[in-house]
């Protein structure tokens, strides 16, 4: 029976030091935190070796490739290289251009610039044109719609207006510019 006592009070003394807030040092956290930022690092710098070591491969693979052809073959290749990169500046040059003529096509149609970037996304002129002008069609209506309900008034609850009878000042005030 005593060991069970002692066993239990083991097991509370054990509970009682976990529940216990624990509390660092600065020099604590700040060691810490140099060995996150050394982990993170070191795993950055692997991965930029490995990128590097592919990168170098690659190249290596290629220029294996390149002296295995005849100098026909070596001309042909590089002339579908230099044909392929010229390609891709073009294309990047038709999406800038695409994306500059679709924000001044929003903003003269008084729309927000931000959408050019999802518009752009349809690449076509002609498609985009059309949703512009029925982007900006729709929203004019839905503004339309709010103002006019808006604008609505609910009419007199309290009877007919003072304004309409004989009593009306204005029909007095004309009448004496009539005689």
């Amino acid at each position: 029976m005593a060991e069970e006592t002692q066993t239990q009070e083991e097991v509370e003394t054990t509970e009682a030091t976990t529940q216990a807030p624990t509390t660092y040092t600065q020099a604590q956290l700040d060691s810490e935190a140099d060995k996150r930022a050394a982990k993170a690092l070191e795993t950055a710098k692997a991965k930029w070796e490995a990128e590097q070591a592919k990168a170098l491969e690659d190249a290596k693979s290629e220029g294996a490739r390149l002296a295995k052809m005849s100098a026909d073959e070596k001309a042909q290749e590089l002339e579908k290289q230099r044909q392929a990169a010229l390609d891709k500046r073009e294309a990047e040059l038709n999406q800038r251009e695409l994306s500059a003529s679709t924000k001044s096509l929003l903003v003269d149609k008084g729309l927000p610039g931000e959408l050019a970037d999802s518009l752009v996304a349809l690449g076509d002129a002609d498609k985009i044109k059309l949703a512009v002008e029925t982007l900006g069609k729709s929203i004019q209506e839905t503004v339309n719609k709010q103002v006019e309900s808006k604008l609505q008034t609910d009419p007199p609850k309290n009877g007919a207006s003072a304004l309409d009878g004989a009593d009306d000042p204005f029909k007095k005030i004309m009448a004496q510019y009539k005689k």
